[in-house]
């Protein structure tokens, strides 16, 4: 391991430690008024950290903050010491009723960054997922929070960003499909990314932190379309997962901001 990596991995701790103290947004302004480093060194460091999901960042106020990614891979920590139930191990459990994946979705930017990713009868768990936004089910239940007026702007963005194509995404059709998930309260996104494969997801409770999380079962169109009554009853029961939602596992990062 080089002098430059220990730097960089000494560096990262020292951004996630400062979030902890002021518990705030906070723009690279901010950071390089704390930290006497190479503006390019700390550009470079906070796209790692996004990128990794530790960090998600606002285009719009130019801040970045803690994703819930990172207060969940801490949550275990607590089970272990105090003999509570963690989130993963409360996924483990849906998986195991259901028998099929299991997604944990947030909001990073123009991406879904899944959580956690429990695939059904492989029992794997996998970290670190993005996809397109705008091209997920899950995104599109995330964005039923958000005005209308800026998933116009997401969806310009996407498209100059090559994320989305125009022609196959019109801006209306994305936003009927979200109107859509506000009235339902769930969507059921068939062949959304991958062909022959669907989820149904809702999102979780309402929490303090600022940003909504879904959670999702997913797996073969021809299984989850036949079992949706069956899918939605049991998100519905287990949304708050035995009486402690996966909002409040994930901690209560921030103060409550309009919605993004």
């Amino acid at each position: 391991m080089t002098d430059k990596t220990v730097r960089s991995v000494a560096r990262a701790f020292d951004i996630l430690s400062h979030f902890a103290k002021v518990k705030r947004p906070l723009s690279m302004r901010d950071l390089a008024q704390e930290y006497d480093w190479p503006t390019s060194s700390l550009a470079d460091l906070l796209k790692t950290l996004c990128s990794v999901g530790c960090l998600s960042f606002d285009p719009d106020s130019k801040t970045y903050f803690p994703t819930t990614r990172l207060a969940l891979l801490g949550d275990w920590v607590s089970g272990a010491l105090l003999k509570r139930k963690d989130a993963l191990s409360e996924l483990e459990r849906l998986r195991t009723r259901f028998g099929e994946k299991i997604l944990l979705g947030a909001r990073n930017d123009l991406h879904v960054q899944y959580l956690y990713v429990l695939d059904g009868r492989a029992q794997r768990t996998r970290r670190k997922q993005l996809r397109p936004l705008l091209k997920s089910g899950v995104g599109w239940m995330l964005l039923s929070a958000t005005r209308t007026d800026r998933i116009e702007r997401l969806w310009r963005r996407s498209v100059s960003r090559g994320l989305i194509d125009r022609k196959e995404m019109p801006l209306e059709t994305l936003l009927k499909r979200i109107e859509k998930c506000r009235q339902q309260g769930y969507v059921c996104a068939t062949d959304s990314l991958d062909p022959n494969s669907s989820v149904i997801a809702t999102l979780l409770p309402d929490s303090s932190h600022d940003r909504p999380l879904a959670l999702g079962i997913g797996g073969p169109t021809e299984r989850i379309v036949a079992n949706q009554k069956r899918i939605l009853d049991i998100l519905r029961d287990e949304a708050t997962l035995s009486g402690v939602s996966l909002s409040e596992a994930a901690g209560n990062l921030a103060p409550r901001r309009r919605s993004y």
